[in-house]
């Protein structure tokens, strides 16, 4: 067992990853993802997914592809954005505290650090994960859509689970990204890990800081699926679909998640 000396109630951030739409944030989410192709590539495929399952999202590859080519992305992000009327900054946040970890000699803990002077710095790390992270989130993302089978695939689990291991293992914590079948590209996330129990090659349980739940430790659990090459992941992060909204969160299945892996940083 591998635990880093990282406090979610002291090195994570005491204010919820939730942040109101500006006229800023748009143009800024729109124009730093417009250079990355699987944008709205994944768009596309979201979009057709949400109206007619994962055939339509296949199809919808196209169309994003298109998109893209025309430079039509930015309103399509736009459009699909200002369906929520708040925002998250997961990756931002996630990142940022990983670097104030652990704090300097003199350093107010990240847990007394205010939202508002911090806006932008958040999201200039949001953009730095999504830069190095989203072909990855794309990828995995479609491959959830398009699976029937709701467990992830063993070998590339396996594979994060040791890559988590060893950056645990070298003292620093690792930034996670978290795919679900979830039928919109804003519903991927990114956590802190700051712990592991290996027990097996797909035996284990993550600790995470999720911005979504400020002071609070959260886990992902992996365990071997009930068929051959495949595992089971599932988390106390609040996954599935909303009550009140019917939005889905990472997942349409609660307490689940399809993929997890380690974001590396160049």
């Amino acid at each position: 067992m591998t635990v880093l000396d990282f406090d979610p109630a002291r090195d994570g951030f005491s204010f919820p990853n939730r942040y109101t739409w500006t006229d800023d944030d748009l143009d800024t989410l729109a124009t730093r993802l417009r250079a990355l192709s699987s944008v709205p590539v994944a768009l596309g495929a979201g979009l057709g997914g949400a109206v007619s399952g994962p055939v339509g999202g296949m199809a919808g590859l196209a169309v994003g592809a298109a998109l893209g080519r025309l430079g039509l992305g930015d309103g399509v992000v736009r459009s699909i954005a200002r369906r929520w009327s708040t925002f998250g900054l997961c990756g931002g946040m996630a990142l940022a505290a990983i670097e104030r970890w652990p704090r300097g000699e003199g350093a107010a803990p990240t847990a007394e650090l205010r939202p508002a002077p911090l806006r932008a710095l958040l999201r200039r790390r949001q953009e730095r994960t999504l830069r190095a992270s989203l072909p990855r989130f794309a990828g995995w993302w479609l491959r959830a859509l398009a699976s029937r089978d709701p467990d992830g695939w063993a070998d590339a689990v396996e594979s994060e689970l040791d890559r988590v291991e060893a950056t645990l293992s070298a003292g620093r914590p690792a930034l996670l990204g978290l795919v679900g079948d979830a039928p919109d590209p804003f519903a991927l996330h990114q956590v802190v890990g700051f712990g592991i129990d290996r027990r097996g090659p797909l035996d284990a349980t993550l600790d995470v800081y999720d911005p979504n739940a400020p002071g609070a430790a959260r886990t992902i659990t992996v365990t071997p699926g009930t068929r051959p090459g495949r595992a089971a992941i599932s988390t106390t992060l609040p996954t599935g679909r909303s009550a009140t909204t019917g939005r889905a969160h990472i997942s349409t299945r609660p307490g689940h998640l399809a993929h997890a892996f380690v974001i590396d940083l160049p």
